[in-house]
């Protein structure tokens, strides 16, 4: 507690607005753009792989979560607390130091370069701060979760790497079943849209690399075209997921399910439908 309230002593608007900025980027969001960006424009075998770690490390965030039931500082005496929308679920660990984390830790990884080092410490120093200086986490939930991330990203990727090595596509499938088999006894909002973006992540890449085979190299024009068709269509799913589906956990599951599917297997094959790729 006394952490928190010596960070917020230097509170003003100016910061408060800074800290809202950074806490909305942490999390998966910057992974989430950056796993679409390579997918369907750069390197399709890093694009999945960062979407598999992202995905990884929400659902052993989520199932933590679950586990400890931790309460936020959040009307604690003392602790002042902003951007509270952005607090979903319990308080330990934190989920937007543990996708924060994880997206650097594999961007660092992949490309191991002193800007990418340099960017990527700075985020995992300032995402768990704006968790606790907008008061909806304690100092063990930041540090754990930022900890949880890298940890994530080293075994995700090597389930990844073996699943190459080995040409089993479909060892994310297995562990799809298992995720599913699990909801008979863990259960949250939080937990179902982990397993239904891992889930529809594993099944995308199983059938694009059996089937379609996306090739992300294309022309600059039709790069344009590439992300306007894409976007569009990520819109368009989270329109009817949002406005057909009751609010629960089917809808949960549905949306995300849909939109990684859209993102790792339907839009790239209308990419190549449409001969906007090489």
């Amino acid at each position: 507690m006394n952490t928190i309230k010596f960070i917020q002593t230097f509170a003003n608007p100016a910061l408060d607005n800074f800290f809202i900025l950074f806490t909305n980027l942490g999390g998966e969001t910057l992974g989430v753009i950056f796993a679409i960006y390579f997918l369907w424009f750069k390197d399709k075998r890093y694009g999945y792989k960062l979407a598999f770690g992202l995905s990884f490390s929400l659902l052993i965030n989520n199932f933590i979560k679950i586990i400890v039931n931790s309460p936020r500082p959040i009307g604690t005496k003392g602790i002042r607390s902003l951007a509270v929308n952005t607090a979903t679920g319990t308080s330990f660990p934190s989920g937007h130091s543990q996708g924060n984390a994880a997206t650097f830790t594999s961007l660092f990884l992949q490309f191991k370069t002193k800007k990418v080092l340099l960017i990527s410490i700075i985020m995992m120093i300032l995402i768990p701060i704006s968790r606790l200086y907008l008061g909806v986490h304690w100092p063990i939930d930041v540090v754990c979760g930022s900890i949880f991330g890298i940890i994530a990203v080293l075994i995700s990727n090597f389930i990844y790497e073996q699943a190459i090595k080995n040409n089993i596509p479909y060892l994310y499938l297995i562990l799809s079943i298992i995720l599913l088999l699990s909801l008979i006894l863990f259960r949250s909002s939080d937990y179902i849209k982990a397993i239904g973006g891992f889930i529809s992540i594993s099944l995308g890449y199983y059938i694009d690399t059996k089937y379609i085979k996306y090739n992300p190299n294309s022309t600059s024009k039709n790069n344009v075209i590439k992300l306007f068709l894409g976007l569009f269509g990520l819109l368009i799913v989270l329109s009817l997921c949002s406005f057909i589906i009751p609010k629960g956990y089917i809808r949960d599951f549905v949306k995300y399910f849909s939109l990684g599917i859209w993102a790792s297997c339907i839009a790239p094959l209308i990419f190549m439908k449409l001969k906007l790729s090489n």
